[in-house]
C-alpha cells in the first residue's frame, strides 16, 4: 500500500500514536499528537498512564486517545500513524484480532473512527 500523499496547499490532519509497557513495572503509557498540515502545526498533544497494560493494549489506547483529541475537529482527511504493525493492520482489517484484551479495544477504536469516512492508516517502522 503506497503511503498517503499531500498536495502543497491541502489541509489535512495527521495523528501519531504510540504506546509502551513494562510487565515488571505493571503499567503502560500511551501518547497522541495531532498535526494540521500543510504547516505541521501541533493542534493537540496528550499522554496518559494506566496500570496493568500490555504493549499492544497501550498502542490501541494511544490510537483511541488520538481519536478523542480529533473528535471536536472538522471532518476532513485523517492520516493515522503508528509504529505498531499489529494494531495498524488490525484497524485496516488486514489481520484478525484474536487476543481477548484487544478484542475489547478494537471495536471501541472503530466506533470512534466511524465519523471519519476519509481516513488512512500508515505504519511507521521503528528504527
Amino acid at each position: 500500500m503506497p503511503p498517503p500523499t499531500v498536495e502543497p496547499e491541502e489541509k489535512r490532519l495527521v495523528v501519531s500514536c504510540d504506546g509502551s509497557a513494562r510487565v515488571k513495572r505493571g503499567g503502560g503509557a500511551y501518547s497522541a499528537i495531532v498535526w494540521q498540515l500543510p504547516q505541521w502545526k501541533v493542534v493537540f498533544a496528550a499522554s496518559e498512564y494506566m496500570a496493568e497494560l500490555t504493549v499492544n493494549e497501550a498502542e490501541y489506547r494511544g490510537m483511541m486517545l488520538c481519536l478523542d483529541l480529533v473528535a471536536p475537529l472538522d471532518r476532513g482527511r485523517l492520516v493515522i500513524c503508528g509504529d505498531s504493525n499489529l494494531v495498524i493492520r488490525q484497524m485496516r482489517g488486514e489481520i484478525e484480532c484474536k487476543v481477548p484484551g484487544l478484542k475489547l479495544l478494537r471495536p471501541k477504536a472503530m466506533e470512534k473512527l466511524r465519523s471519519w469516512p476519509d481516513r488512512e492508516f500508515l505504519h511507521m517502522k521503528r528504527d
